[in-house]
């Protein structure tokens, strides 16, 4: 049985602020164990012709968040766990195979398991009375990598700085970034329809060109109108913890479950959660039902993308590892590879209250 924690969090009244300045509301971000879960990835694949001496992998290694806690992650081959090479040294898994008997036709397996509690947020007034509990600033390098454009994340780039404009997503004199927010999402509910399409270009400057996208775009372009706005913001790539639809096939959203939120760092709030295409998707609710609150059902692979993977050879950035591994081969012949079957098993329990 796990014991049922909460973490509190809320935002601060600034002593001595400048008259004129909208003062934030009191609040403060209720967390809750939700549920545990037990979750299984197999990835597999074979060297058609080349005869293969060294495989090298590299998978996501869940990290501890406000949305997960008690993460333990093994994996078959064991590996090393090691810190990929951006401001973050973000922590990833690196499998380094040597082939005893190099041949054509080399198959590489991988097995990776994850536990873990993964937590349900809730933004919420303080109670009256109520001190508000102190919450940690974000480190400067975080800060800074947070409001920094990236190679999804591209609010510099002129097509995104147009529509920013043209849309009037400009943080106003006094505005809440909380109030941005909600601006941002009646601008996405408005403008787009939710289209699944895993090789589309994700970039914020080519979505917010069209007129439908997934979690991914969606959530890639919340967080550059935020970084934009000078609001430090991020994504969470994992999947939704739910197996596989019965006869959902590879392309389908339901066969590995992918899923993107975003989290907002509101200052003396600490990450607030933010879910762009469940705000799109489910127009029934206002979008403020979208910005503080997070179910507690996603299982977050890693934190923002753009990863820098040190290769034997060379550094190579991943955009993310959330479908399938990055690997790197040494042999003889040229390389052609042939995916086998993955795998994505996943098991729940509520935590008992």
């Amino acid at each position: 049985m796990s014991r049922n924690v909460c973490l509190v969090l809320c935002i601060l009244v600034v002593q001595g602020a400048s008259p004129g300045v909208a003062q934030p509301p009191l609040l403060k971000i209720e967390a809750t164990d939700h549920e545990t879960v037990s979750a299984t990835i197999t990835y597999e694949t074979r060297a058609r012709n080349c005869i293969v001496s060294r495989w090298t992998t590299f998978l996501p290694e869940p990290p501890e968040l406000p949305s997960q806690t008690c993460v333990k992650t093994t994996s078959t081959p064991t590996g090393k766990v090691v810190a990929e090479k951006s401001p973050l040294a973000r922590n990833v898994r690196m499998i380094d195979l040597q082939i005893a008997k190099p041949a054509p036709g080399a198959e590489f397996k991988v097995r990776l398991e994850i536990r873990a509690t993964l937590r349900s947020r809730e933004l919420v007034p303080l109670a009256k009375g109520e001190s508000p509990p102190t919450v940690t600033s974000l480190a400067p390098t975080e800060k800074k990598y947070y409001l920094a454009p990236s190679n999804l994340v591209d609010f510099d780039a002129k097509p995104f700085r147009d529509w920013l404009d043209a849309k009037k997503l400009r943080l106003q004199k006094n505005e809440q970034p909380l109030t941005l927010a909600a601006r941002v999402l009646e601008e996405l509910r408005d403008d787009f329809k939710y289209r699944y399409d895993e090789l589309e270009d994700k970039r914020a400057s080519a979505v917010c060109t069209r007129a439908g996208t997934d979690c991914g775009g969606m959530t890639n372009l919340f967080v550059a109108v935020m970084r934009a706005n000078e609001i430090p913001a991020r994504a969470l790539i994992g999947r939704l913890a739910l197996p596989r639809k019965p006869g959902a096939m590879p392309t389908d959203l339901e066969f590995d479950r992918p899923h993107a939120r975003a989290e907002m760092y509101v200052e003396g709030v600490g990450w607030v959660p933010v879910d762009p295409s469940y705000a799109v998707a489910t127009k029934e609710n206002p979008v403020t039902a979208f910005i503080g609150h997070d179910p507690g059902d996603l299982l977050v692979l890693h934190v923002d993308f753009d990863l820098r993977l040190p290769f034997p050879d060379k550094e190579r950035t991943a955009d993310l590892l959330q479908l399938g591994p990055y690997y790197w081969v040494a042999g003889r012949g040229a390389f052609e590879s042939v995916p086998g079957p993955n795998g994505w098993e996943v098991t729940t329990a509520p935590v008992v209250k």
